[in-house]
């Protein structure tokens, strides 16, 4: 099962604790201000006009792999190498790296998209807050993310009722690469399914107005496999049936050497946070 937390729980960090050392994801709720919580519904609706632009208008803004941002048609992306391409287009976007020439005008959502960033930014601070507490690592995670080098993605897994190639699913499996990820599910469709440390498969509760929130493999060095980056994907279930995400991936700011945090031998040798995120991302496109 993954967990549902209220992040204002008496008990949040042992349940961080148990969820994070087990699984890798949870389901957070109690985590947004209302006022948050109205600017990322707004940017949800921007998100779906943009996706219902022609596919002609949309390939305007394609996707930089220098910059790991813009739009991607769909079946660019295999998460899975060794799988089909994936049933999904998305667009990547940053307050802080984004083209100028990548922000749509057709329609109008450059602000709501940059509003959207910072909400998830501040958010991952108070989440890897408590990771630090957890870990007893001081302000260590925070610290190192103050001017991340974060990518937001808006995703449209369009309903679909055509061939389907051997194992091709809305999202194969696959791991995360970075810090963590926020992960907002826009509309309750079910897909989403994560692999437990026993190798089997949990479908990931919707909630509304609530983030699920998954380590990635880069914290999964840092603390030395104590907090664990597992497996998940979108399933074919309820694929005539259109699904909207939005996952905010988190990472540290360029120059951060990732090494064991623990006071134990380290598994994994040091490494710079930014060139392992480009070492990955070139396996997928």
């Amino acid at each position: 099962m993954i967990p549902v937390i209220d992040f204002k729980s008496e008990n949040v960090l042992e349940e961080i604790r148990e969820a994070y050392t087990t699984v890798g994801f949870a389901v957070f709720t109690n985590c947004l201000s209302d006022i948050d919580q109205q600017i990322m519904n707004l940017w949800f609706q921007k998100m779906k006009e943009f996706f219902d632009l022609p596919l002609k208008t949309k390939k305007k803004y394609g996707y930089q792999s220098e910059t790991n941002l813009g739009y991607s048609v769909m079946g660019a992306e295999h998460v899975d190498p060794d799988a089909p391409s994936d049933m999904k287009e998305s667009f990547n976007y940053s307050d802080t790296r984004m083209d100028p020439s990548l922000w749509p005008t057709e329609v109008n959502f450059k602000n709501s998209a940059i509003a959207s960033v910072k909400i998830a930014d501040a958010l991952s601070l108070r989440i890897l807050e408590k990771f630090d507490t957890i870990l007893n690592t001081g302000t260590t995670l925070v610290d190192a993310h103050r001017k991340p080098y974060n990518t937001t993605r808006i995703i449209h897994y369009p309903s679909y009722k055509g061939e389907l190639e051997r194992n091709q699913m809305r999202i194969g499996e696959h791991s995360d690469y970075g810090t963590i990820t926020l992960l907002w599910q826009i509309n309750d469709v079910p897909g989403l399914q994560v692999q437990d440390l026993k190798r089997e498969w949990h479908p990931v509760p919707y909630a509304e107005d609530g983030v699920v929130v998954n380590i990635g493999d880069l914290l999964q060095r840092w603390t030395n496999d104590y907090f664990v980056s597992t497996k998940h994907r979108v399933v074919n279930s309820h694929i005539h049936l259109p699904r909207y995400s939005m996952p905010h991936f988190v990472d540290p700011t360029p120059g951060t050497i990732v090494k064991c945090l623990l006071d134990e031998k380290p598994k994994y040798n040091p490494i710079e946070s930014l060139e392992y995120l480009n070492w990955r991302l070139a396996q997928s496109y």
